[in-house]
């Protein structure tokens, strides 16, 4: 059930955007999933402890292929998984997952650890689609400059994160080829080439988003947990803010309208460094008179001395 912490999306921009959005992202899946549970009835000669890290463990590899990705914590009363779901099922995760997908891993881990996850509660996941691109995924990821009012949390080559955490929501997006290959499984999910784009939301915190949300309501036909978070990929994948080598066009000649076209141009990456110039730039291409385009800039400049003035 939803609670008082809204997503970002609201449902006028939702139905606006949901058949353009949704051609362009395909496999849909929950990647990653942190689930708490009680910590009897565990299988512990098929688990080994970490090396320097005391009360974790991960997989034995012979007890399962695709062992990685994977860690259980232990403490006096519960258990806590942390594990990508596509990628313990799959080796990769360049693939749909489907409620049989979620169903066949609930059953694998109470056959080899006698975990049994169908109760277990969500406390974080990670929720992502892939996009085809014409560009290069490094440059594609490097277009964007925000999304909506949230702020850049990591960029790395390939990578950016945006987020607010007081509400515990990030927004992922990535070159997927070249994470592909240095995780090595790129010939295992065989990956095209190049120009292939993940998007992901990731939530810290379930819990004010979703009131106690247990891993079977993934997967239940009757509960719209997948339906929510796919919308709100879809809306957030819209509200991206990408570079914008176009000029800005004017919606009107006044003042305050110029003013707002080039912060649109710094928000789109390409104005000038000097703030009089980009604004005489806009000035000149408006369409007005000389004697209105004389008074523009007067009023610009009146603005620039102003500002520059430091007492």
């Amino acid at each position: 059930m939803l609670k008082k912490v809204e997503f970002i999306s609201d449902t006028a921009d939702i139905e606006a955007t949901k058949n353009i959005i949704e051609s362009e992202l395909f496999n849909f899946q929950i990647d990653f999933v942190k689930l708490e549970i009680p910590c009897f009835g565990i299988k512990f000669k098929n688990l080994v402890e970490h090396s320097t890290i005391k009360k974790q463990y991960s997989l034995k590899p012979e007890v399962w292929k695709h062992h990685k990705n994977f860690n259980i914590y232990f403490t006096e009363k519960k258990a806590t998984l942390k594990f990508s779901l596509p990628y313990f099922l799959h080796g990769h995760n360049y693939c749909k997952l489907e409620a049989e997908d979620l169903l066949k891993i609930e059953g694998i881990l109470s056959k080899k650890l006698g975990i049994s996850i169908g109760a277990a509660k969500v406390k974080e996941l990670e929720f992502g689609a892939y996009e085809n691109s014409n560009d290069d995924g490094k440059n594609y990821v490097d277009s964007i400059l925000g999304i909506k009012n949230y702020e850049l949390e990591k960029s790395t080559k390939g990578f950016k994160m945006f987020g607010d955490r007081k509400r515990h929501f990030h927004y992922k997006i990535y070159d997927a080829v070249a994470n592909a290959k240095a995780k090595k499984t790129f010939t295992l999910g065989n990956y095209p080439e190049n120009g292939l784009i993940k998007h992901e939301i990731k939530l810290t915190n379930v819990k004010p988003y979703f009131e106690n949300l247990k891993y079977s309501d993934l997967y239940n036909p009757f509960a719209d947990y997948i339906g929510k978070l796919k919308k709100d990929l879809m809306s957030s994948r819209k509200s991206l803010i990408l570079k914008n080598e176009n000029p800005v066009l004017l919606h009107d000649t006044d003042l305050t309208h110029i003013l707002y076209a080039g912060l649109k141009q710094y928000e789109n990456g390409v104005a000038s460094e000097n703030v009089v110039k980009s604004l005489f730039n806009l000035v000149e291409n408006s369409g007005l008179t000389p004697s209105q385009k004389s008074k523009r800039r007067k009023a610009i400049n009146l603005l620039e001395d102003h500002y520059n003035q430091r007492f």
